[in-house]
């Protein structure tokens, strides 16, 4: 004879079964893209190390072609000096310091500890690999910029790659369902993209190092919601799969 306490547990584990297959879809697709973000970074970093033809071509190709038409083009130099500078350390500083604000203010504390180690984890690890690889900047006749360090993986790229992956991971609970969330994603994607060209075009970085601080910003990132996650306790995070929330740390 069954007893009248299986069918409640039944049926409470019909429920949880879903939750479950979303945390490990969810748990399969992180893992994918850290994996691809980790094998382009160490493909791009074999490539510059080897001097492969084929990307030392593409490299010199864009530098050269960008620069010649930004030496014609006043408008675009300003333009593309003003993104530069405006998506520098100090820039996303500032969006650090006011996001991790208004998280403390919401009481979500965990999410305000998310945002301060993925920026300055993403830093010190810039500054790590470029004194590994040590990669000299391109070269040109008239500079606009002279930027210190050096070249791989491009510091901009990856602090924009965090930045804008964080804002979006902290940011989507708030964001509706549809139109608010893919017009998010498509500015977030955009100004990216936007700022990795900038630096392609006044020829403080090869199109690679751009590629590089691309993968390693988003991996990086991927890796740190992901380990934030596992920190949740288990039932919040039952809950938060069962609204249909982010990966990323909600708070407390």
């Amino acid at each position: 004879m069954r007893s009248a306490a299986a069918p409640r547990e039944a049926r409470r584990g019909d429920v949880a079964d879903p939750v479950d297959r979303q945390l490990a879809l969810r748990a399969a697709t992180a893992g994918l893209s850290v994996a691809v973000g980790s094998l382009l970074v160490l493909l791009l970093l074999l490539w510059v190390e080897t001097k492969w033809t084929p990307l030392l071509e593409l490299d010199d190709g864009a530098r050269d072609g960008l620069h010649r038409f930004a030496l014609a083009h006043q408008g675009f130099t300003s333009v593309m000096e003003a993104v530069s500078a405006v998506a520098g350390g100090l820039g996303w500083q500032v969006v650090s310091v006011v996001l991790v604000v208004w998280l403390l203010w919401r009481r979500r504390v965990r999410a305000a500890v998310f945002v301060l180690v993925a920026n300055a984890g993403s830093s010190l690890l810039n500054t790590a690999l470029k004194d590994v690889v040590h990669r000299h900047r391109p070269v040109v006749d008239h500079p606009f910029i002279h930027p210190p360090g050096q070249s791989f993986p491009s510091g901009h790229a990856q602090a924009a790659a965090t930045g804008f992956t964080v804002l979006l991971f902290v940011l989507w609970p708030h964001l509706r369902p549809g139109v608010q969330r893919r017009a998010a994603v498509a500015v977030a994607v955009l100004l990216t993209l936007l700022i990795g060209f900038s630096r392609v075009a006044l020829a403080a970085h090869f199109v690679s190092d751009v590629v590089a601080g691309y993968a390693v910003g988003i991996t990086w990132t991927l890796v740190l919601a992901a380990a934030f996650h596992v920190w949740r306790p288990p039932a919040a995070r039952r809950d938060t799969a069962s609204r249909s929330r982010s990966v990323s740390p909600q708070g407390d």
